[in-house]
Formats: C-alpha cells, sequence, structure tokens
C-alpha cells in the first residue's frame, strides 16, 4: 500500500506554488522497458488498468497525482524521472 504522505506533500507544494508535474509517457515506457516488465505487470504494480497505462506511455492520458506517485513506486524511481515541471499561469481578469 504506498503511503499518502508523499502525495499530500506534493499537493501542497503544488498549490504553494502554482507548479504542476505532467507525466513523460516515453520516459514510463523506457523505464519499464530497462526494467524488463510486461505492460500488464507494470499496470498490476501500480494498481491501474493496462489499457490505460498503455495511453499513458502513448501521451493520449495525463494521470492524477496519486496514479503518477505509484507509477513511480511501481517502477522504483523518482518522480522526477518520469515527469517534468509545469508552471500554472493565472490570467487577469480585466
Amino acid at each position: 500500500m504506498p503511503s499518502l504522505a508523499l502525495p499530500l506533500f506534493a499537493a501542497y507544494y503544488f498549490l504553494m506554488t502554482n507548479q504542476t508535474f505532467r507525466l513523460n509517457g516515453e520516459s514510463v515506457r523506457v523505464i519499464r522497458e530497462l526494467r524488463g516488465y510486461r505492460p500488464s505487470a507494470l499496470a498490476t504494480r501500480a494498481e491501474i488498468d493496462p489499457g490505460y497505462l498503455t495511453k499513458i506511455e502513448n501521451g493520449q492520458r495525463q494521470p492524477s497525482p496519486a496514479v503518477l506517485h505509484r507509477l513511480a513506486a511501481a517502477l522504483a524511481v523518482p518522480l522526477t524521472a518520469i515527469t517534468y515541471p509545469v508552471t500554472i499561469i493565472e490570467s487577469k481578469a480585466a
């Protein structure tokens, strides 16, 4: 069972800095292949549907923060290995 401490800290950090992370699906695929996992095995370890994992790896879906953390844990890599930061810019209403 994954710990909730890291996702809660990450959510707090993102709220305070207007920054979020986006998943790099190709990185997930490359690390999965280097680890020797089949898509179905990684999906099971990350507790997601194999079809959803395929869409993530192909860049068709951006998973929730909880799924990001489960994927990183299942691959035994830090979150930064499969994501890139994105700053949220708020528009000013005229």
